[in-house]
């Protein structure tokens, strides 16, 4: 059914970029799929079991709950980018996990830091209060996203 309605929408698209376009659909897809692993393990571990630790890096605070659940996100996000968005590319599992992970690890740290930035900066503080630390992780995701599609297509799932 999903397959379905990604293939009605890269149907618009000029022939040459379609096999990209599907791509970057399924991926983003599979990255609202991670988001929810990854703002649901967040509220719960934040909101149910009250973890509020921190830590500083480079000056930046760092919520360490954000490690877990971005951390669970990269793991199921690699499973189904693999078996479902770039399915049928070159490689074995372990050399491709092992790149994910890496180029993961890049952007996990771009996401902790934009995390911590963006959950101290004032304009969030007013514009989103209480929740501001869920604004923050939206506006890390959505930045990060870009790295993440052309680094797994272009170097982690590229074809043959």
């Amino acid at each position: 059914m999903l397959s379905a309605f990604v293939d009605t929408i890269i149907d618009l698209v000029p022939v040459q970029h379609q096999k990209t376009a599907k791509q970057f659909i399924k991926f983003g897809i599979t990255g609202a799929i991670g988001a929810v692993v990854d703002f649901g393990t967040f509220a719960f571990l934040t909101r149910i079991l009250d973890w509020d630790a921190t830590y500083t890096v480079f000056g930046t605070e760092i919520i360490a709950a954000n490690n877990v659940s971005v951390f669970l996100a990269i793991c199921s996000n690699f499973i189904i980018n693999r078996t479902w968005t770039f399915q049928g590319t070159a490689g074995s599992a372990a050399r491709q996990g092992t790149g994910y992970f890496a180029l993961n690890i890049f952007t996990w740290a771009l996401n902790q830091l934009f995390v911590g930035l963006f959950y101290k900066w004032s304009l969030f503080i007013q514009l989103f209060g209480a929740q501001r630390d869920f604004a923050a992780k939206a506006a890390a995701i959505i930045i990060t996203l870009f790295i993440n599609f052309f680094g797994s297509k272009l170097l982690i799932f590229r074809g043959k």
